[in-house]
């Protein structure tokens, strides 16, 4: 029997250990955290109250071209921080 998940969205970033803490797990289908139902209002909580993020990607690149994607990945140049779908295309 599984538990309940409610999908939580939004500004997760900056809050998404204390996420994890509460028993999220990464969705990266829907993109959000699947948070357990009886700790969902807290998570909200969390990410309502999260400031701005301050990621943010490398404007220019010194080898390669970048791909587009908001992840920052330059072509034939895999890294371990690159999107599924970036890898997906590098292959």
């Amino acid at each position: 029997m599984s538990i309940p998940t409610v999908l939580i969205i939004g500004n997760t970033f900056p809050v998404k250990d204390q996420i994890k803490a509460l028993g999220a797990r990464w969705d990266p289908e829907a993109k959000g955290w699947r948070v357990p139902a009886a700790r969902a209002a807290e998570a909200q909580r969390l990410v309502s109250g999260a400031g701005k993020s301050s990621f943010s990607a490398p404007r220019t690149a010194s080898r390669g071209t970048r791909t587009g994607c908001r992840c920052g990945s330059i072509q034939e140049y895999s890294r371990p921080s690159d999107c599924w779908t970036c890898k997906h295309d590098a292959e």
